[in-house]
């Protein structure tokens, strides 16, 4: 009886232990506070968009995927977050940074457990750093190209590298429309096309023959513009044509049409000036087969110093490369010397800093 009557005293408690029974403590937290500036010194204002994937905390409290929201005032940032570096492997958080409601830049946070206020120096990381139980993860936190307004179409618009692109070479657009890089030697020139090769042009011929030192027909007056060659020069590109021992240049200081060489008015012979002529012309009965070069730029960096230039091919006989500085012909062996294909300058002979180098041989 006394049980049944006293019912209504103990039951409460009872009743409370039931309700008490399924609760979970909270997590701990760790305080974020800092003060955010600008680039400039001035306060950051706008917001953080602070997101994770799920983990289970240090204190075995389950972390759902979700993201929060926390605006900056001034510079003034606080935060709570659960700490990461003691929870599941994984864990961090991604924040998101945006001002003036522009997107400004991303980065990862790694919280570890403190009862002290953190900084946000103290929990900043790279993207991709190992946290959490020493496993590697966690929220991608990379500015993707679609972030930047406008920089898709930038890149689209832009050409791209192609599958013959090489560093230190010549630039050449290949049939899609891509970047690639000019295959050959070094010393080579680059053609129009995307080809290469020496510099200077080549041919061969098998009926060639050798017009040399010939005086053009013509009053030397300082009024003629107009002279006569005996035969005409085959390639036109070998005619040599020196004034008074200087090399003339085609097309600049004359024009050549068959046997007519016409000098343009501002390099008009004087009266008492020596014009001489060496070329080669084609004839029928002549026998043999031979490869000549015409106007070749020797590589090699022409800075006063460097005295080493190369050629396309070996001279042979040596003795036919005639080698012009500025177009004044130079005298092998004794302003410069030919090993192969390589040209050796002299110390008063070095090409300096604007020169111009040309050479003509066979071979």
């Amino acid at each position: 009886m006394f049980a049944f009557r006293n019912w209504w005293r103990v039951a409460p408690t009872v009743v409370a232990l039931a309700c008490a029974a399924p609760a979970l403590s909270a997590p701990a937290t760790t305080t974020i506070q800092d003060v955010l500036y600008r680039a400039d010194g001035s306060r950051f204002n706008g917001t953080l968009k602070i997101t994770w994937n799920n983990f289970q905390s240090g204190d075995s409290v389950p972390i759902p995927t979700q993201g929060i929201t926390v605006t900056v005032v001034n510079g003034n940032l606080k935060v709570k977050l659960v700490p990461t570096t003691t929870a599941s492997a994984g864990a961090n958080y991604s924040v998101k940074y945006m001002s003036q409601g522009v997107y400004q830049f991303t980065e990862t946070w790694a919280v570890p457990p403190s009862s002290s206020i953190l900084p946000v120096s103290a929990v900043r990381i790279s993207s991709g750093t190992t946290v959490g139980n020493g496993s590697s993860g966690g929220v991608g936190a990379d500015t993707q190209i679609t972030d930047i307004a406008g920089l898709s179409a930038e890149l689209s618009s832009r050409p791209q590298k192609g599958p013959g692109f090489a560093p230190s070479r010549a630039a050449v657009v290949n049939s899609s429309g891509q970047i690639d890089s000019a295959a050959g030697n070094l010393g080579d020139c680059l053609h129009v096309d995307g080809s290469s090769g020496p510099c200077g042009s080549t041919s061969t011929s098998t009926n060639a023959v050798f017009a040399d030192a010939e005086a053009p027909g013509g009053l030397v007056n300082g009024l003629n513009l107009v002279y006569t060659l005996n035969n005409s020069p085959s390639p036109a590109g070998s005619l040599r044509l020196y004034r008074n021992g200087l090399l003339m240049k085609q097309n600049n200081d004359y024009v050549l049409s068959g046997t007519t060489v016409t000098f343009n008015a501002a390099a008009t012979p004087q009266s008492g000036d020596l014009l001489t002529a060496s070329y080669r012309y084609t004839n029928s009965s002549a026998a043999g087969v031979m490869t000549f070069v015409d106007g070749e730029s020797p590589a090699g960096v022409i800075d006063g110093s460097n005295a080493s230039f190369t050629l396309g091919a070996s001279p042979s006989p040596a003795l036919s490369l005639e080698l012009y500085r500025n177009g004044l012909l130079l005298k092998q062996s004794v302003d410069y010397s030919l090993s192969g294909g390589t040209i050796t300058f002299f110390s008063g002979a070095i090409p300096r800093a604007g020169d111009l180098v040309t050479a003509f041989y066979r071979y």
